[in-house]
């Protein structure tokens, strides 16, 4: 839910000081020394849900991520997949043979050796989940099915899919594919739920959890084996990070000036001004993936009407939102996908801002009629759209009354409803709704598919109505060949925009607010925060 923004200036020099060894040089250009031990607040804008690894919610992302090694490292700098616990990994012509080497000398913090067997174990739970249990397969796993087998003498694992699959190594490096001890694996679902129960390999262990309350990240000792590309290796300078959910912004905000945080997720655009001018670092984090859209639901009323569709795309002034509710952290979106990933190209001409034109469309589809509100009508029906506030993102709401004056303009009423983040997933893909915000960074178009396939989320409401783009979507996905699957996946986001199936609003950002107290904080390539490098320097600390 997407989205949340490529390197600062500073942070990438910081990464890239630490990574080659370098001291890092403050303001007063005496070398700092990383210190460690010392404690660290982090308050998120959510509370955990089911931390049931397989299972992808966006604010359990920065638990996992802490636990969590996997096979593969996506560079939060370059985005390239690099070994992680893979030291090495060969495909063959086909695209279907992969044959990983597993590092040597990791274990999981319980103890048990991450080895090739272990790797082998979760690799089959991924691949099929657990039926008894209820756990279901990871849904970017291949669906066709895979034969795996594991040698630790060698210390190879062999995965031979039953068809190509391109997002293979991508997926390999997202946290719901997280290496977990056998303990994990063989817990019921309800055990794999409790944080306290995820037993990885990464550079923090769970310590302990007050439900809806706070998780206590504990440093794991004698943790030695993070990413080639990482700002440091050996253990986590921190001793513990403490993750508390505070849902509303300002309470938020208030504690990090107060210094009762550390560091925030989320924070609403005008407090972005006053944190940099009270001397916080605010970082705003774009990274490549699906950018934040209002998808289409054609299940709901008047919206099979393509004329309608575009109506609602050429109706809404994405500059007036920037201009009158962010800040320059952030940026429209020119597509569906974001820049420098597979599939984009620029189409904001065909996403333009043009009341004229949807006010033309609206006339032909019939909806000449006015209503003493001023809404359009046809057939004695007003022109109205339900959408409900997206719980995820903490601007929406603004966002969509702004929304909701545009289409106002051209006669088109938006009916803008809340609910809470318990009935909100069930809430926003019910069939009278027809417009649902969308949007999540992620390392590979697999996504696209999750999300759109007819056998997938079918978040468009299409319910079979539109083979090609079941079509373009499978296509991708068996498409090896990094050019020719840009190209189906550049047709299939062009079929999107011109059959008015979404309308791309923002590219997805993720705002940190980050105290000054806190040095080398870095951030996966998912946006996510990642401690491994932080370290807390009250040498200087505000008064």
């Amino acid at each position: 839910m997407i989205r949340r923004t490529l390197r600062l200036l500073a942070a990438a020099v910081l990464v890239a000081a630490a990574a080659a060894g370098c001291a890092v040089t403050g303001e007063t250009d005496r070398p700092v020394t990383p210190g460690r031990g010392g404690h660290l607040t982090y308050l998120d804008a959510e509370a955990l849900a089911s931390m049931q690894i397989q299972v992808s919610y966006w604010q359990n992302s920065l638990v996992k991520d802490q636990v969590l090694d996997r096979l593969v490292y996506q560079d939060p700098t370059t985005f390239e997949f690099v070994p992680w616990i893979a030291e090495k990994w060969t495909v063959d012509e086909s695209g279907r043979i992969y044959t990983f080497t597993i590092r040597d000398g990791v274990s999981f913090s319980n103890g048990q050796p991450l080895d090739a067997g272990a790797v082998e174990r979760n690799l089959e739970w991924q691949f099929t989940g657990d039926k008894a249990k209820g756990i279901t397969a990871n849904p970017v796993f291949p669906k066709t099915g895979a034969t795996i087998i594991s040698d630790d003498a060698t210390r190879t694992v062999t995965v031979e899919l039953d068809e190509p699959y391109a997002p293979f190594v991508p997926v390999l490096s997202i946290n719901t594919a997280g290496l977990v001890a056998d303990a994990t694996i063989q817990a019921s679902k309800e055990t794999q739920s409790i944080p306290t129960n995820l037993i990885g390999s990464g550079p923090f262990v769970v310590e302990s959890e007050v439900p809806d309350k706070k998780v206590v990240l504990a440093k794991r000792r004698g943790y030695d084996w993070a990413p080639a590309t990482a700002p440091h290796q050996g253990e986590a300078y921190l001793d513990t990070v403490t993750v508390i959910p505070v849902t509303e912004d300002s309470i938020r905000v208030g504690a990090l000036r107060a210094g009762q945080g550390d560091v925030i997720r989320y924070a609403q655009p005008p407090d972005e001004t006053l944190l940099r001018r009270e001397g916080f670092e605010v970082r705003g984090l774009r990274t490549p993936g699906l950018a934040n859209t209002l998808d289409i639901r054609q299940t709901a009323p008047f919206l099979r009407d393509i004329a309608v569709r575009r109506a609602i795309g050429f109706g809404i002034d994405r500059q007036e939102i920037l201009n009158t509710l962010y800040t320059d952290n952030w940026r429209a979106a020119k597509n569906i996908v974001t820049e420098n990933f597979p599939g984009y190209s620029d189409r904001s001409d065909a996403i333009r801002y043009d009341p004229a034109e949807a006010e033309r469309l609206l006339d032909t589809a019939g909806w000449t009629a006015r209503d003493p509100a001023g809404y359009r009508t046809k057939d004695c029906q007003r022109l109205s759209v339900l959408v409900y506030v997206d719980v995820y993102d903490h601007t929406a709401r603004p966002m969509y009354e702004l929304i909701q004056r545009q289409l106002g303009r051209i006669g088109i009423r938006l009916d803008v409803r809340q609910t809470d983040f318990a009935n909100y997933p069930t809430a926003s893909v019910d069939d009278s709704v027809g417009l649902r915000r969308n949007g999540w960074p992620t390392p590979d178009p697999v996504r696209l598919s999750q999300n759109y396939d007819s056998t997938g989320g079918d978040l468009y409401a299409l319910d079979d109505s539109d083979p090609t783009i079941d079509r373009l979507l499978r296509a991708q996905l068996v498409e090896t060949d990094p050019g020719r699957r840009d190209r189906i996946l550049r047709e299939y986001t062009d079929y999107v925009i011109d059959n008015a199936y979404t309308v791309p609003l923002l590219e997805d950002t993720q705002i940190f607010g980050v105290a000054p107290r806190v040095q080398g904080l870095t951030h996966a390539a998912n946006s996510v925060a990642w401690f491994y490098n932080a370290w807390i320097d009250d040498t200087g600390k505000r008064d």
